[in-house]
């Protein structure tokens, strides 16, 4: 079955204090419609993040989306079939944004036109290459911003992210409540700037429900699966990650740790994902080849 949700249905945090606006069956396709990081609040360059900007209300994301007889300790997985954006995005940089913090001394904004595959930025014909930032299910409990990631999603900036990957989310929650939001046309890995090009999107996705359960979020592409894993410090971030393949590789295999561990070493590559959100999110990528 076929649905839809405007983007006029958006929480700006996770938590199972929102009741889904939408449920749906294991096989089922939503088209969702998401709005921009900065809620389309910067459509013209003379705008910008500073001054009295609302950051309350910032990664809006459409949802939440029940699956039917998804329980916790299920995974709710999500296959991305398409990313269709609008035809401008965003880019904006402010003062002690990014790793390199005094690059800007205010606010500074580009707008950025869409034609077909490619953007113009600076007068520049880029390629682009969409992806989801913020993806994922209710925690069990409590709230959590839609600008930070964690063990349920959220605010991931992984550009692997994108049409024809599928998305393995832990359910903590009766039904998942799946939500997503700040589409990207484009971002590089770290998302270094504070933002990859903000924009509004519709992106058609299917759902369904594994029973085999996962610690942290799991892309699956054609070619990998991508392991992500949030924390405060990259160094945390990256131990949590290389964990996670360890195991998987141990347990896919079958072969000890240690082996798993030689095997990590010298085939998965260690990626950052973003460093510019409240935990930085790392990921390591395991070829299928191997496995």
């Amino acid at each position: 079955m076929l649905h839809r949700i405007g983007r006029d249905r958006v929480v700006y945090d996770m938590s199972p204090k929102h009741k889904p606006v939408l449920e749906v069956s294991p096989g089922d396709t939503v088209i969702v419609e998401t709005e921009d990081c900065f809620c389309h609040r910067i459509v013209l360059e003379s705008q910008t993040v500073g001054g009295d900007f609302d950051f309350t209300h910032v990664n809006p994301a459409t949802g939440p989306i029940a699956v039917k007889g998804a329980m916790p300790g299920d995974t709710i997985v999500v296959s991305i079939e398409s990313i269709e954006l609008d035809s401008q995005g965003v880019v904006e940089t402010c003062p002690f944004w990014g790793p390199v913090s005094n690059v800007s001394r205010e606010c500074v904004t580009e707008i950025v036109k869409i034609d077909g595959n490619f953007m113009s930025f600076l007068g520049e014909r880029i390629e682009i290459k969409p992806m989801i930032g913020v993806i994922g299910n209710s925690p069990a409990e409590g709230s959590v911003s839609c600008t930070t990631p964690g063990c349920h999603g959220g605010n991931l900036d992984t550009k692997d992210i994108a049409a024809g990957s599928r998305v393995y989310l832990p359910v903590f929650v009766k039904g998942g409540n799946l939500s997503l939001g700040d589409v990207h046309a484009r971002m590089g890995d770290g998302e270094v700037g504070g933002t990859g090009v903000e924009i509004r999107a519709l992106v058609r996705l299917s759902v369904d429900i594994d029973k085999m359960p996962v610690e942290s979020p799991t892309v699956e592409t054609e070619e990998a699966f991508y392991l992500l894993f949030s924390a405060k410090t990259l160094e945390e971030a990256s131990r949590g990650a290389v964990k996670r393949a360890i195991e998987f590789i141990s347990d896919w295999k079958s072969i000890p740790a240690e082996k798993a561990y030689m095997l990590t070493s010298i085939t998965c590559d260690l990626m950052i994902s973003q460093v510019v959100n409240p935990l930085v999110t790392v990921r390591v990528r395991v070829p299928k080849e191997i496995l």
